[in-house]
């Protein structure tokens, strides 16, 4: 069995505990300076940590609305090509006891209409034409629209005249009247969910211009 000098048992137990110290030394400095320099940093620590609280803090009660444009985008996104749509028109026209013509009419395979173009959402038009009794007595004009193609978009379109009650009076001699129609569409978010669901890309209507007391 080899015995092992009580010097070397010494010297190893002096250097392990010399190393420890060292080790313990070496941390302590380094936490020492670490403390330091987080002191004296401390206003420019505060202030990062301010602005990323901030930061954060804004993001939170952002991120809500954010979204809710988003949808809101998104959900307008589709109105916004409805509105923009045309929807192209045609207005046929017929007559009792009267002739109509010139103005904004049109006249194919016998029948007279007035072409309306395409008209927009919440648009309004104006078409003219000229009306002459074919009676033999003096009448007053009625005006009557039926007809509406598809049904139901009657609902969201209005069509008046500015015609006044004037008598045409008969004979060879009358002086024909110009009358105004106009047609206005809507722009409502009704008619926007009845063009969806119908598929509406165009619409037309008869009109009926009579002599009443002929």
């Amino acid at each position: 069995m080899e015995v092992i000098p009580r010097t070397a048992l010494f010297n190893f137990h002096f250097q392990r505990r010399w190393a420890t110290k060292n080790v313990a030394g070496s941390m302590k400095k380094g936490v020492s300076r670490i403390a330091r320099f987080l002191y004296s940093s401390r206003k420019t620590i505060l202030l990062i940590l301010v602005v990323v609280l901030v930061t954060l803090v804004f993001s939170f009660l952002m991120a809500p609305l954010v979204n809710n444009d988003a949808s809101n985008n998104a959900g307008n996104g589709a109105n916004d090509e409805i509105n923009d749509r045309t929807i192209p028109t045609t207005g046929t026209i017929y007559v009792k006891d009267l002739e109509i013509y010139g103005g904004d009419t049109k006249s194919e395979s016998g029948k007279v209409y007035i072409d309306w173009g395409e008209l927009t959402l919440g648009a309004s038009k104006n078409a003219t034409f000229y009306v002459r009794s074919t009676s033999n007595v003096d009448v007053e004009l009625g005006l009557n629209v039926t007809n509406w193609t598809p049904g139901g978009i009657e609902d969201y379109l209005d069509i008046f005249w500015d015609y006044d009650g004037t008598l045409l009076s008969s004979g060879p001699n009358q002086v024909p009247l110009l009358v105004t129609v106009n047609l206005a569409v809507s722009s409502s978010g009704e008619f926007v969910d009845f063009i969806v669901e119908n598929e509406v890309t165009s619409f037309g209507f008869d009109m009926t211009v009579y002599a009443s007391g002929a």
